[in-house]
Formats: C-alpha cells, structure tokens, sequence
C-alpha cells in the first residue's frame, strides 16, 4: 500500500485531481476486492501535518479507501496549512490498516497500551471526533498521556460522559520512513 501512497500523491499533483484506480499500477489484487478501512496521515518535518480515513468500511474496496484518505489528508484536513510544492517532496507517510476494533467502556481506558492500540472517541451526535493513533507521539506512551489530548479534541468534553463512545482500535502499519 505504501508504494500506492507515493503514486496517487503523484498523480494528484501532476494533475490537480484524484486518480481514478485504473490510473495507478496496482501490484496486489486483494486491494481492489477487499472492503477495509484505513487512516493515512501524512508528515512533514517529522511532524503530523495531515490526516484522514474511516473507522467503518465505506468505499467499495480497499484501493477507493485508500486512494479517498490519501487525497482527504492532503486537501481536507482544515487544522494545517495546504502543502506547497517545496513541501511535497518532504513528505512521510504512515497508513493504518485497521484490523480490528471493538467499543469499550470508560473503565477499560486503562487497559489500552497506547503503543499497539489506537483509540477513537466520538461524541453520540457526532459533533466531534478524537482519534489518537498507535506511537504517533512521543509525548503519548500511556494513557494517561492521551486522555487530555481526546478531551481537548472532543471539544472538553470529559470521556466518562455518558454522550461520549469509545472504540480501541488496532492495525497494520505501514510507512516510507
């Protein structure tokens, strides 16, 4: 998948669009058939400077999902700037491939290890969404760590409110770095 990364973000600046699948060399079938979720995010400077992806199956396969969450990180993540040519030749990549996810409740928090599980906390009306990936920070190795990062990004909204659903999340990780 890593590999397609580097095609579609080429395509997209050689043309100004979203590559259609037909258009990238794509060496694993499985791709094309199989549904999935995943999350690129994208760094610059080996800081965090994009992000985007799905916790539920919403593109008919794996490549769509890809493809959509490669492009959505790189035009749709309002918390950065827009990456400029000199940028984009610096840029890393990680994808999480999500392989399983399961919802919890507020007590099992502290049995998540931050470093192999990621977290995604949601507030029920959907106002909000807060996802902390696997080893995304070094200042994020327990969860005692995250939990002020998720409330911040839940919009203060404390996680034991009853308002707030909590998924842990684990995936395959792929990177160019």
């Amino acid at each position: 998948m890593k590999d397609l990364v580097w095609q579609i973000l080429t395509e997209y600046f050689k043309n100004l669009r979203e590559p259609k699948p037909e258009e990238l060399d794509v060496k694993d079938d499985i791709l094309k058939k199989e549904k999935g979720c995943c999350f690129v995010t994208l760094y610059l400077n080996g800081e965090v400077r994009w992000s985007a992806g799905n916790i539920k199956e919403i593109h008919e396969n794996l490549l769509q999902e890809l493809i959509a969450n490669t492009i959505a990180a790189l035009t749709g993540d309002k918390r950065f700037s827009p990456l400029t040519l000199n940028e984009a030749e610096k840029i890393q990549f990680r994808i999480d491939k999500i392989t399983h996810r399961e919802m919890l409740s507020i007590w099992k928090i502290g049995e998540i290890d931050p470093t192999k599980s990621w977290v995604i906390a949601i507030k029920r009306d959907y106002e909000a969404l807060a996802t902390i990936l696997p080893n995304i920070s070094p200042k994020l190795m327990t969860w005692e760590d995250f939990i002020p990062v998720l409330e911040n990004k839940l919009k203060d909204k404390k996680l034991n409110d009853k308002k707030i659903i909590l998924y842990r999340i684990e995936t395959l990780v792929e990177t160019n770095y």
